[in-house]
């Protein structure tokens, strides 16, 4: 089981940036982004994240010659699981997943009962997809204050985000106005943060695979736009990285063995390779026996207290629901499938396992 580290992953480095601009860390910094920040008076740092473009991707696709390779400085790893919630959240908040509560796609919530996706706020019935009214809770519930609110509240800098247009009105509507608007925000005169976020290629990968060429041509023109980019904007410090990569993934329908059916009270949480078991009283004994007896070749079954014990999602404090919102058990993928809840399920490739190349990403640096 590949596990995150805890000197060397997002939340360090989004802990190096709120520190630079305002002095304030809330978990251990990045020695090696503090070592670049140290060297100039930086006025201007863009934060470009794009969601998968992990280093196993970043090196499928492109060369050692390609601007983004050669502008790696050095690897880190994702938080766990290495998912969009739990390690874009991680980065924006510079918590861990145990201490902010975003731990993975769909949570356990107590008081209602219910599981939740974190993003859209539907309880995933497999076969009745139903959307809550708001308020989503995962506001209510795990509301943080992020790295762009303590910097504008405790520094001089302005820090600012831009986001796809389905996550923020105001963002943009495609791959290339996503650039346009970067180029206009990385031109303003004064002082400035700001964190960029873009969904490929993930998307793509989890439709099409990690081989496949609209993934290649989509990386490419990553690769291609951000060299655009720093160039027209050589006043602004660069950095670019992902939240985890991908890998090719086959799913288990988790219903498929009626014995180990009967053990379960819900549906799994979490995600697709890490996923939590809620289990019924009076079978917690039987389910480890019958899980090894289906998946022990391909998943670590851990129990809640090791997962507690162990801190597998993060240092520091934990959140107060944390506990709640982890299953009776876990398993973690070391190999190349995961679960589904979903006969229709669909995807090619997945992440938030625990198989190293899930976690590993470049950090590239540019204009320092």
């Amino acid at each position: 089981m590949f596990k995150f580290d805890k000197n060397n992953n997002l939340v360090n480095i989004s802990n190096s940036l709120l520190h630079y601009f305002t002095n304030i860390s809330l978990n251990q910094t990045h020695s090696k982004l503090d070592q670049i920040l140290l060297k100039k008076d930086y006025k201007k740092i863009v934060v470009m994240l794009f969601d998968g473009l992990g280093t196993s991707i970043r090196e499928k696709h492109l060369s050692k010659n390609d601007f983004l390779r050669k502008k790696e400085r050095f690897n880190i790893t994702s938080v766990f699981p290495p998912t969009t919630v739990a390690a874009t959240t991680s980065f924006l908040s510079g918590l861990y997943p145990n201490q902010n509560g975003w731990l993975g796609w769909q949570q356990y919530f107590k008081v209602q009962n219910i599981i939740v996706e974190m993003f859209t706020n539907i309880v995933p019935n497999p076969r009745n997809r139903v959307k809550l009214a708001p308020p989503f809770l995962s506001s209510l519930y795990c509301s943080y204050k992020s790295i762009i609110d303590l910097i504008n509240e405790n520094s001089n800098t302005k820090a600012y985000c831009l986001y796809p247009d389905y996550i923020r009105k105001d963002g943009a509507k495609d791959f290339d106005d996503f650039f346009i608007q970067a180029d206009k925000m990385m031109k303003n005169d004064i002082s400035h943060f700001i964190y960029m976020y873009w969904p490929e290629p993930d998307s793509l990968i989890h439709e099409h695979g990690t081989d496949h060429m609209i993934v290649k041509n989509n990386v490419k023109m990553i690769n291609k736009k951000v060299c655009q980019l720093a160039k027209n904007n050589k006043d602004n410090l660069i950095i670019v990285l992902a939240d985890h990569s991908l890998v090719d993934t086959k799913f288990f329908y988790v219903f498929e063995h009626k014995d180990f059916k009967e053990c379960l009270s819900s549906i799994t949480s979490l995600d697709s390779r890490s996923v939590f078991f809620h289990v019924k009283q009076d079978k917690i004994q039987d389910f480890p026996l019958l899980f090894n007896k289906y998946y022990s070749k391909y998943f670590i079954l851990k129990t809640k207290k090791e997962i507690i014990d162990e801190k597998l999602f993060g240092e520091g404090t934990n959140h107060p629901l944390f506990e709640d919102f982890l299953g009776d058990y876990m398993a973690t993928s070391i190999s190349e499938y995961g679960f589904t809840n979903d006969l229709d399920h669909h995807l090619i490739g997945a992440h938030a396992g625990s198989v190293k190349e899930e976690s590993i990403i470049s950090v590239s640096i540019i204009n320092d």
